[in-house]
């Protein structure tokens, strides 16, 4: 059993729970792209969203018409725009039957319902034939699951050799012994539903073991923690400051921790990491075996 692993179903639960009441809530306060923008100037939010997917796949080198599967798709925002601006075929997965529900709803309204498809999935279990991608794109997905390692094992396995990794991830900055940090930490993982935030060099090292090569990692944090500020304005400004008490304490709780990741990101107890990887040609068969175990 994987550290952690005995309290996973109620963790799913929490997880599914929470993004079937509240992706409408995250549609009005980030729109389709439900994840950090990445800030080269002083552009709109919703920008700056779009310059993180443009970055990520740059970096990756997913080429025009892949393959691609999207872990954890949200809202569908990344798979509609891989299959509208780069013409790729894509399965997004989600864990809420309510994103997937609206996911494919903005896919047959912008006529990509050919090329886009939405299943409910637990990513900890990628119920997928092998070597079935030529990319395999992941947003701030992973710091929800427990075994992180045997996820990206996992991802290596739906690849075909030479398929890329494109991932995104909240990252623990925390020094060992730093208690202020790592309580920072721990309150937004209790927060936001995450067993844990890894290091950038713990996603290195998993992904070297799951069988990827040729493999980057940068820190984007100081280009993508305005997207708290955003976050905390609209909170302020709106009326939905005045509907807080009716929402629930859970949905509170949800809010409270914009201001606890900015103040993380800024002491740097947190980071935001961009990843990307190369499948290799060969990947050693307990490898491979480990990945298939979990599914």
């Amino acid at each position: 059993m994987t550290r952690g692993g005995q309290c996973r179903p109620r963790l799913l639960h929490a997880i599914r729970d929470h993004y079937d009441r509240l992706s409408v809530l995250y549609h009005y306060l980030w729109g389709v792209h439900i994840h950090h923008g990445y800030w080269e100037e002083d552009e709109p939010p919703s920008v700056a969203q779009e310059n993180l997917i443009r970055r990520l796949v740059g970096w990756a080198g997913i080429p025009p018409g892949a393959r691609v599967l999207d872990i954890g798709c949200g809202l569908g925002g990344s798979s509609l725009w891989l299959a509208r601006h780069l013409g790729c075929s894509v399965t997004g997965i989600t864990l809420s039957r309510v994103q997937a529900w609206l996911a494919g709803r903005r896919a047959r309204a912008a006529k990509l319902s050919d090329r886009v498809g939405f299943q409910v999935m637990d990513a900890n279990h990628l119920a997928l034939p092998p070597e079935s991608y030529d990319a395999v794109w992941v947003i701030e997905c992973s710091e929800h699951l427990t075994d992180k390692a045997a996820f990206l094992a996992s991802c290596a396995r739906v690849l075909r050799p030479g398929g890329r990794l494109a991932l995104c991830a909240w990252l623990s900055a925390a020094q060992p012994g730093d208690r202020a940090g790592e309580r920072l930490v721990a309150e937004v993982c209790r927060s936001m539903l995450c067993p844990s935030l890894a290091h950038r060099d713990e996603y290195v090292d998993w992904m070297q073991q799951g069988g990827f090569e040729a493999i980057e990692a940068e820190d984007v944090t100081r280009r993508v923690e305005r997207t708290w500020d955003h976050g905390i304005e609209i909170v302020r400004t709106s009326r939905l400051r005045f509907l807080l008490w009716f929402l629930g304490a859970r949905v509170r709780e949800f809010i409270a921790s914009f201001e606890t990741i900015r103040r993380a990101y800024a002491e740097g107890a947190m980071a935001y990491g961009m990843f990307t990887g190369r499948k290799a040609e060969v990947v050693l068969g307990r490898q491979l075996d480990r990945a298939g175990a979990d599914d």
